[in-house]
């Protein structure tokens, strides 16, 4: 293949990757203002209010996201020993209650002003990631030595206490399972990643079992209908908008979810209400774009000869898919109920930012690689 070829097959590559993430971020855009401005009109409040938001943080993101693009590798590694400290000192200051006031039970957020606030673990879960590759290129030739894994699982342990914490159990299993997904890409062998897992499941047992909320959570994903009136109220609802969508959907602006029957509509059961307006066709189209979102990042992870740039591209490209299929089990019945934005298309600005971070790394490592390759 000529290196014009080469080229132009990884200038296209970037190029569906941005689109993808664009149309899917405007289509968020126009479901927040959908199921928000009814909500917020019907409370008194200005009914463009979130949807405004989110456009300004889809801006922030954007500024970032291009700035990412004229970064180079060697900075991005260089910066990685000092942002990861901080990221552990700034989950710290969340457990503070004198810094970080509760939120519905829960220390997850730092109020940059009364209504802007920023979720750091989405940053965190992208800050590890960029760790753990670097560590791991760096110690490429020792990767049969246990020692190596001794210092990642230290600050794994401190990482996950601090999150679980929160509470955030969805964000700690995340960050376990982002360390797996780092070293089976790294090539650690798959012997030390089955023993680390067993030693795991008492740990996960007792953290989903030693709590009563979780365990009810657990009781009302097994039987929602059951649990309707409680703990089962939006798995049922969410079941009961993706059932009333059928296969073409009620149309756009057309859903009753929405008309604050399905609480966190907008957030963590977004993909519900997609499903009621747009029917399972169209569902079927978010999916494909997701799915070739992935398959597109995987395959970038797979062209780059250096160690850091696929297991950094092909983690990043995980922890997008992750967010997505949980978000979308969720919806579905298939999880239990637990918070998880949507990349891209879910309220939230530091799930959107995030995500616009991570697949500008993306982008920035492969083309960078891609470059090398050709040079």
């Amino acid at each position: 293949m000529s290196i014009n070829k080469k080229s132009l097959i990884a200038s296209q590559a970037k190029e569906i990757l941005v689109i993808i993430a664009y149309f899917l971020s405007v289509f968020g855009l126009i479901m927040i203002l959908d199921i928000s401005s009814v909500n917020f009109a019907a409370k008194g409040g200005n009914p463009y209010l979130i949807f405004l938001k989110q456009m300004l943080w889809l801006f922030i993101a954007s500024v970032i996201f291009f700035i990412l693009l004229e970064t180079e590798i060697k900075t991005i590694r260089r910066i990685i020993p000092v942002v990861m400290p901080v990221s552990i000192l700034l989950l710290v200051i969340l457990l503070i209650p004198a810094i970080t006031p509760a939120v519905k039970g829960a220390r997850r957020w730092i109020f940059l002003t009364k209504s802007v606030m920023v979720q750091p673990v989405e940053f965190v879960k992208i800050i590890w990631i960029l760790y753990l590759a670097d560590y791991l290129d760096r110690h490429r030739k020792e990767l049969d030595d246990f020692k190596i894994l001794i210092g990642p699982m230290i600050i794994l342990a401190v990482l996950t206490l601090l999150v679980f914490s929160q509470p955030d159990f969805g964000s700690t299993v995340t960050l376990i399972l982002l360390f797996l997904v780092v070293f089976f890409l790294a090539h650690v062998p798959i012997s030390r990643l089955i023993v680390l897992v067993l030693a795991g499941i008492p740990l996960i047992y007792w953290a989903v079992f030693g709590s009563s909320y979780r365990k009810d959570r657990i009781t009302a994903f097994l039987a929602p209908f059951k649990h309707g009136s409680d703990e089962g109220y939006q798995l049922t609802r969410s079941l009961i908008a993706i059932a009333s969508g059928g296969i073409f959907g009620k149309g756009a602006g057309s859903s009753t979810s929405r008309l604050m029957y399905l609480p966190c509509a907008h957030t963590d059961f977004i993909f519900s209400v997609i499903c009621e307006e747009f029917g399972f066709i169209g569902s079927l189209f978010v999916l494909f774009l997701f799915s070739v979102f992935v398959i597109i990042g995987f395959k970038m992870a797979v062209k780059c000869r250096g160690n850091f740039s696929r297991i950094a591209i092909g983690s990043l490209t995980a922890l997008i898919a992750i967010s997505a299929l949980t978000n979308i089990a969720v919806a579905i019945g298939l999880l239990p109920t637990k918070g998880m934005a949507l990349p891209f298309v879910s309220y939230g600005g530091s799930n959107l930012l995030a995500t616009f971070i991570a697949i500008g790394l993306i982008i920035t490592i492969y083309m960078e690689s891609a470059e090398r390759m050709l040079g």
